[in-house]
């Protein structure tokens, strides 16, 4: 796969080896806070996959965005908690007050309302959007920073997927063709899937070794027309690019 490398390893570690701008991207979806971790376990959807790494802390997120802010020649794009955006917009002034352009969201609208019912549900979450200081340039002019998109219900192999579709349409905004896109928290590899289908090169890596296999065979799956779920069960049907 020369156009999609995909490793098993710490995400700093993966960071500290690449040159200043040594990527045009980065989309990365992180660990969430503490919080967000200990309340999905309590939110947890029937049949959804455990959380099985720890939470990101304050640090964790300064270390993060000076590291992808110094690799990205252009955009940095993080998921975190909607609470979350006020840490990575201070890590962004710390190196440059122009590092830091606007909190986004993504909007989910088959979300789980508040069980409680005593206060406002969760709309989504967060999506803090930074660049390397110097000119920008994205791809929908001035549209607002919102996508909406339900949660990943399909092939769904990993406790934080995220959808698609959601991962398409951010490699389509904040990237052109045959950029090389870096995602350090790989995950399943839906960044990377995301990348091949719209034709831009992808490095990332998953610490999580039983992940990171998951991760390869999902992409082998693409490659051959088949879902996973499709692959596994040895079908033949075409998955067909979406």
């Amino acid at each position: 796969m020369s156009d999609c490398d995909l490793r098993c390893g710490d995400a700093f570690d993966l960071l500290a080896s690449l040159p200043d701008g040594g990527v045009d991207c980065v989309i990365a979806d992180p660990p969430y806070n503490e919080g967000t971790h200990a309340n999905a376990v309590v939110r947890q959807r029937p049949n959804q996959l455990p959380i099985d790494f720890p939470p990101f802390t304050v640090e964790d997120v300064s270390r993060l965005v000076c590291e992808a802010v110094r690799v990205a020649r252009r955009w940095v794009v993080c998921f975190c908690p909607l609470e979350m955006l006020g840490d990575y917009k201070r890590a962004a002034h710390a190196i440059d007050e122009r590092v830091w352009v606007r909190g986004g969201v993504w909007i989910k609208p088959d979300v789980l309302p508040q069980m409680s019912g005593d206060r406002p549900g969760q709309p989504g979450e967060g999506i803090a959007i930074m660049h390397r200081t110097g000119r920008k340039r994205w791809n929908r002019g001035g549209h607002p920073a919102r996508w909406t998109f339900n949660v990943c219900h399909d092939d769904r192999v990993h406790s934080c997927q995220k959808p698609l579709d959601l991962m398409r349409a951010l490699v389509r905004d904040f990237t052109d063709p045959g950029e090389l896109i870096l995602d350090p928290f790989a995950g399943s590899g839906t960044t990377a899937l995301a990348c091949l289908v719209e034709g831009r090169r992808f490095l990332g890596c998953e610490v999580m070794p039983a992940t990171h296999a998951t991760a390869l065979e999902r992409l082998r799956a693409y490659r051959e027309g088949q879902s996973l779920a499709a692959s596994r069960a040895g079908q033949t049907t075409l998955w067909g690019t979406p």
